[in-house]
């Protein structure tokens, strides 16, 4: 790890209520952060109430996956991620190769091959006519190396897409996003993902969580990407909020867009879930 680091109690609670009873109740939650260049995992648990034996595997893109069941009845389940992460700045960009060298290597198919994931429209990243025409008044890469451009093009979205919490579903389509210029961290996220592949750039969704204690807010879930520059490797890029990428963001888990990161999912049988509240806490240690 470079840069400067922060060190945070970092706290998830997902908190489930059922109109009646639910039993047969199996789930998956990617929630536990794991070592990497910018992040070190101090200790990191999750914990189920009902009480349930948490087994974990690491998934195709190194997430670390926890899955548990609850088989008996609950009117209630609440998930609860917690421990200490150490995170720090990322470096800035720097790319020796020159911008042309840096485009043609995206072109090649060693290349195509070995992030091909990355590449392709995704359930979440399905990008069509509204992307393309929300592209010609954004920056063109023309001039510019992938990683500048990439920057450029992060802040455009930025300027471009209104912040407006409630305005979009969990599912609504990068083409509307792109139409009606709205949304959230996560339609921001998508979007950049999909202006960065159309062109060849790979491109991978970030989940985690932000530190902002300036905000006056405890914590909260957000959204991000990574872009795979040449010659420099996969350099992280926040679209809501476009400063460099420092230790207050704390990764949790990356894939190729949200369906592949969701937090939280599984099946149960019995009555609707009738109220969800997820709570997210960070704390500074020293």
């Amino acid at each position: 790890m470079t840069g400067n680091a922060l060190r945070l109690h970092v706290r998830h609670r997902t908190d489930l209520a059922y109109a009646g009873y639910a039993r047969e109740s199996v789930n998956e939650a990617r929630l536990l952060p794991v070592d990497g260049p910018r992040t070190r995992v101090e200790r990191m648990r999750l914990d189920v109430s009902p009480e349930a034996p948490v087994h974990t595997h690491h998934d195709v893109y190194g997430n670390l996956v926890a899955w548990f069941q609850v088989p008996d009845q609950h009117r209630r389940l609440v998930v609860e991620s917690h421990g200490v992460v150490t995170s720090c700045d990322q470096p800035l960009l720097c790319c020796d190769l020159p911008a042309d060298a840096q485009w043609a290597m995206l072109r090649e198919q060693a290349f195509r091959d070995a992030h091909a994931d990355f590449l392709m429209r995704s359930q979440y990243t399905e990008w069509g006519p509204r992307v393309a025409a929300l592209a010609e008044d954004l920056p063109s890469p023309d001039g510019m190396g992938v990683g500048d451009w990439a920057i450029t093009m992060t802040t455009a979205v930025h300027g471009a897409i209104a912040y407006t919490p409630g305005a979009t579903m969990v599912d609504t389509p990068v083409e509307v996003v792109a139409s009606e210029r709205h949304g959230v961290c996560q339609d921001m996220a998508h979007l950049t993902i999909a202006l960065f592949r159309r062109v060849g750039v790979p491109a991978r969704y970030v989940s985690g969580w932000l530190h902002d204690p300036a905000r006056g807010a405890p914590g909260e879930s957000h959204a991000w990407v990574e872009a795979m520059v040449p010659g420099t490797g996969w350099h992280e890029l926040d679209p809501t909020h476009p400063e460099p990428i420092t230790g207050r963001w704390v990764r949790v888990a990356t894939g190729r867009d949200y369906a592949d990161v969701t937090p939280l999912r599984g099946t149960y049988q019995g009555d609707p879930t009738e109220r969800m509240k997820v709570t997210v806490e960070t704390e500074e240690e020293s």
